[in-house]
């Protein structure tokens, strides 16, 4: 998956431009994960650029696909050149279904991460609104 770097390639431009191009796309690391197929940990180490060891260009190549780049915008980024800029392009629908899925996953977790709180901990529902049926009144 990784081989030594060579001379003259650019990692911490790779880095800056993955990371812009999925601050733009709203993209999660998870998400860009899921759609290029390139785990969380190789993407984490292009997006720093400190690596000492270099992304295959298939690598490269599929992160780019998924960001909605040609497939040799990053490769192109990596020898020093400068891209054209491509305009975003809509995702595909199931990666905007997978973008919404991880929101609602973090919703949840968040909420669970709140019911597991003790009782005295959570906020408690403001005097005089309705939090269902009156036991006295049965």
């Amino acid at each position: 998956m990784v081989r030594e770097t060579t001379a003259g390639e650019d990692w911490p431009a790779v880095g800056t431009a993955i990371t812009e191009r999925m601050r733009r796309r709203r993209m999660t690391q998870q998400g860009l994960a899921a759609a290029s197929g390139v785990s969380v940990a190789t993407l984490r180490e292009l997006q720093r650029g400190t690596s000492s060891r270099r992304a295959q260009d298939a690598t490269l190549t599929a992160i780019a696909r998924a960001l909605g780049w040609p497939e040799d915008h990053l490769l192109t980024v990596l020898l020093g050149e400068r891209p054209d800029e491509v305009p975003l392009r809509p995702l595909p629908v199931d990666q905007q279904i997978l973008e919404v899925l991880l929101r609602i996953e973090r919703g949840v977790a968040e909420i669970g991460a709140q019911l597991r709180q003790p009782a005295y901990a959570r906020p408690t529902v403001a005097a005089g609104h309705d939090s269902g049926p009156d036991p006295a009144a049965q």
